[in-house]
Formats: structure tokens, sequence, C-alpha cells
């Protein structure tokens, strides 16, 4: 049986490397109702927008604006997620910012063990908005917040899933894999618990034989 045990600290870390590392950006230029991404889509919510700009394409420029915040208790993982997202409309070869929208998301997620990693996914329970800037006049929110509601659930959160479905190695020895994974929430800790094995087409001479290298290795830099 083998414990691994990683601390709420270990997870805001991680979303803090990637958020520096500016990894949690990206351009929304296809969504399932093609008409969101199009001003005319948007000129009975936005009649100034399609006014100035009729007709044209647009895309959304989401990225974040601080770390994800994650909160781990008793059989519950909770994420805050603060997104900035600036509404472009693609005139010619001109990409014109015209409104910027600040996004809260509060969601809630799950994890499981797959292979070696620690996958999981995540719902949004609910989320807030504001104008932060605007080219165009004001903006009428509580208009845009269904728009705002269906990009999150048909472009945001898959997107999301799909690299949280991909999973992040768990730290164990090279050559074993984990069988009969049991993930536990505690207070600010998230416990895995696992039976172990041998990797497939890898057994305990070829580990040996590795190790022996490894020696050998360390013997002769030591030498030179």
């Amino acid at each position: 049986m083998l414990g691994i045990s990683l601390e709420e600290d270990v997870f805001n870390s991680a979303s803090t490397l990637y958020y520096n590392a500016k990894f949690m950006q990206w351009i929304v230029n296809e969504v399932p109702d093609k008409s969101l991404l199009n001003t005319a889509g948007w000129r009975f919510i936005v009649p100034q927008l399609y006014k100035k700009y009729p007709n044209d394409d647009m895309n959304m420029n989401l990225s974040l604006s601080s770390p994800p915040v994650i909160r781990i208790s008793a059989n519950n993982i909770d994420a805050t997620v603060y997104v900035d997202l600036i509404i472009d409309v693609l005139e010619g070869p001109d990409v014109i910012p015209v409104a910027c929208i600040s996004l809260v998301f509060h969601g809630s997620g799950s994890v499981e063990v797959i292979k070696n990693n620690l996958a999981g996914s995540v719902k949004l329970n609910d989320f807030s908005m504001k104008l932060k800037w605007s080219k165009i006049g004001n903006l009428r929110m509580f208009l845009i917040q269904p728009i705002m509601w269906t990009i999150i659930e048909t472009v945001f959160l898959p997107y999301v899933n799909l690299h949280l479905a991909k999973g992040f190695p768990l730290p164990i020895i090279h050559g074993f894999t984990l069988e009969n994974a049991e993930v536990i929430c505690s207070n600010s800790n998230i416990k895995v618990c696992s039976d172990v094995a041998f990797a497939e087409s890898y057994d305990l001479s070829q580990l040996l034989i590795e190790k022996h290298f490894s020696y050998a290795f360390r013997d002769f830099q030591e030498i030179a």
C-alpha cells in the first residue's frame, strides 16, 4: 500500500506557476452558436456595437487576471477563477478591442487517479461579472450575462476539463503503477491511497539493471 499526500498549497503554487508563465490565455474564435462571434448576433443586446461595426466577425480574448484559488475541504474541492474577457472586432486585417468584462467563476471539482496521474474535472456553480472598460459606451450586463453563461458552459469549461482530464503525474517510483487507488479529500489536503504493481513490460531485473548503471555512472563521475 502506498500513500501520497498533497497539500492545498501545492495546487495553488502550481496555478501561480502556470499563471506567471502566461499559459492560461486563449482566443475563442469558434463556438457552437456562431452568431455569438458576429456583431449581428449582438445587435439587440449591444446596439452600439452593431451600429459601429455592422456584420463584422468577432473573437473573445480570455486571460486570467490573477492565479486561480483552490480550497480543499472534506469531500469537496472549490475553485475561484478570475478572468478578463476582451471582446475583439475583426475589421479586415485589424483586431480592434472594444470592451473588457471581468469575470469571477466559482466552481467545484472532483479528482480521480488515472494510471499514475491525478486527473479531475470542474463544474460551474455561479459567476459574477462587471464591465472593466469599454470603447462602445455602457453595456447592459444583465443582457450580456446569458451570453457569458453560454460561452462558459460550451467553451470555457470543456477546454479546462479537457486539460484536467489528462491529469498531472503523481510522485511514484519509476517502473511502478498504481492500482485500486482511492482519493480522500480532507481539510486542505488530498490523500491518494493505492496498491502498487510493476508496470507492464517493466520487470524487477530491468529496475536492477538501471540501478546498477546509475551507480556505475556516478562512480565514473567521481573518478573523473
